[in-house]
């Protein structure tokens, strides 16, 4: 057996379906064991979306997604994925060719010192020889299933992927030693649950305005008895964008997103109007104020945020075991819809009013209409993916999500051009349930290519492309500080011919009754399709 073979085997024997990626000549080797041990190599147009993808379609299906690149560009195009990874904590494992070890110092061509690279951003980091090949994989893989979830980077050259590893015995504290950094976690779940649960309890009684924060550390394996939980003490909730869905958003304790989306002034307002903020599983990785280290919080912590940080005198405690204390005790008094003014406030906010279009630009969609269309016609049960821009925004706080699992974008990172390569991970980690990928015009055309990807896998999605003709998110930015207008707009780009050219079908509409027509025929279709929306990018200063 080649070392190839003993990595593709031991991807197999992990329950590894699929790998991401771009092919090389480094990595011919890797790409044909993959084939004969019945892994699909998924193949895309960059690293960069290919590792978007693997991740989300790993952490759909509970474990590591996989990417597989080439030496050099190759390489370095999977940084982003993977930086993404590390703050969004989502299970990563980047496998990428590297130089043979034994070439003369001065052969420096497509030479990176790659684990250097990554080593910061990365629960491991080694190198896979004919010595290691048969037990690294699998200790790269448990270390991105590490709390919090993260990455892991192997390299391997194509002339040890081809060498036999049964003849060659581990070598102790060999280069398998010296070319590994795993990251242990420093930390112990020393609470008990119970005593947590009765500590919470008694802070609650005297609470008159308690608001429950949930957050990226959380696991939707829990969302039932997170549910249970506050929907029969009837506590105030709001989430953080990357636990969309955790909670029903519909429900009439949901009091909105906070971090930074649409309404943030708003939603950092109601935070200051409480008189007890509960952090379950809250990680600031994903909120860009520092209300996190102002105000007093009560932390419910399962294990570090990312970085490994936990608040100052906080212990951890398994929020599955707290989760059950709690409920076995009723509510300690009763909360009488405490934040209902921001409520009322927030979904006001949706509203179009006078004003509101711009009379130079009479042919786009008010944003709230949008968001109303589009959730009308889709079934609760769709993932969302986005971009990042000032559409994110917009779904980020006003997507009422339904279900755990079902809304992605990139928050911590914050990513553009992450949503199309989101939606292919996640429509073939579920291909029976509708995805819908929200992007702008600017990262459209950044990766309007993987439409072409996502139909020749059999990844149908939607796809809306809401359209200003600019950066508008950093435009509103120059405005509020007062600078000039400069570099912020672009020529029209054709989002209905780039969808065609891909074989995808299109059309561009502002009537929200044709856009819920197309997009409901579409998911009950299980087919792709690109509907552009011109959008006017001063409207979303009434969102803001």
């Amino acid at each position: 057996m080649t070392t190839a073979a003993a990595v593709a085997k031991a991807l197999a024997d992990a329950g590894i379906a699929r790998v991401f990626g771009l092919p090389g000549g480094e990595v011919l080797a890797l790409i044909d064991e993959l084939r004969k041990a019945g892994i699909d190599f998924v193949l895309m147009r960059h690293e960069a979306n290919a590792g978007i993808a693997a991740a989300v379609y790993g952490k759909l299906h509970g474990q590591p997604g996989v990417v597989l690149a080439t030496l050099g560009p190759g390489a370095a195009n999977l940084l982003l994925p993977v930086s993404s990874a590390y703050l969004d904590q989502e299970p990563l494992l980047a496998i990428s060719a590297q130089l043979p070890g034994d070439l003369p110092a001065s052969h420096t061509h497509q030479w990176l010192p790659l684990h250097d690279i990554y080593r910061p951003v990365c629960r491991m980091t080694g190198e896979i020889t004919v010595d290691n090949a048969t037990t690294v994989v699998g200790r790269a893989l448990a270390a991105c299933m590490e709390r919090p979830y993260g990455a892991s980077f192997l390299t391997m050259s194509a002339r040890e992927a081809v060498k036999d590893v049964v003849s060659r015995p581990p070598i102790k504290g060999g280069p398998t030693t010296a070319a590994t950094n795993l990251v242990e976690p420093s930390f112990t779940r020393g609470r008990d649950a119970g005593a947590a649960a009765a500590h919470l309890r008694a802070r609650l009684a005297t609470a008159e305005r308690p608001l429950v924060l949930v957050g990226l550390g959380v696991d939707n394996a829990n969302a039932t008895r997170i549910r249970r939980w506050l929907d029969e003490w009837n506590l105030p909730v709001a989430v953080t964008p990357k636990v969309k869905g955790i909670v029903d958003e519909t429900g009439p304790n949901f009091v909105g997103v906070i971090s930074g989306m649409a309404a943030d002034g708003l939603m950092v307002d109601a935070l200051k109007a409480s008189d007890l903020l509960i952090g379950f599983g809250l990680d600031p990785v994903e909120v860009d104020k520092t209300w996190h280290a102002e105000l007093p919080i009560e932390w419910i912590l399962e294990a570090p945020n990312v970085a490994g940080m936990v608040p100052a005198g906080v212990d951890l405690v398994e929020h599955s075991s707290f989760l059950d204390a709690i409920a076995r005790e009723p509510a300690p008094r009763a909360w009488d819809r405490p934040f209902d003014i921001f409520q009322q406030k927030r979904k006001g906010l949706l509203v179009r009013r006078a004003g509101s279009l711009d009379s130079a630009a009479p042919s786009t969609m008010w944003p709230g209409d949008l968001i109303r269309t589009l959730s009308g016609a889709m079934p609760a049960s769709t993932i969302v993916t986005t971009d990042v821009g000032s559409h994110k925004y917009l779904f980020g706080q006003f997507w009422p999500s339904r279900h755990p699992g079902t809304f992605w974008m990139s928050n911590g990172l914050s990513g553009m051009a992450y949503g199309l390569s989101a939606a292919i991970g996640a429509k073939l980690a579920h291909p029976d349930v509708p995805v819908l990928a929200a992007v702008g015009d600017g990262g459209f055309s950044m990766n309007a290519q993987e439409l072409e990807t996502a139909e020749r896998v059999g990844a149908p999605f939607i796809t809306v492309v809401l359209e200003d003709g600019s950066y508008s998110l950093i435009k509103l930015a120059q405005e509020n500080r007062q600078l000039p207008p400069h570099r912020m707009d672009f020529g029209p780009i054709d989002t209905v011919k780039m969808a065609e050219a891909c074989g995808v079908q299109a059309l561009r509409t502002t009537n929200p009754d044709e856009l819920g027509a197309a997009v409901r025929r579409a998911a009950e279709q299980n087919r792709s399709l690109v509907v552009g929306v011109p959008v006017n990018y001063a409207d979303y200063k009434l969102l803001f």
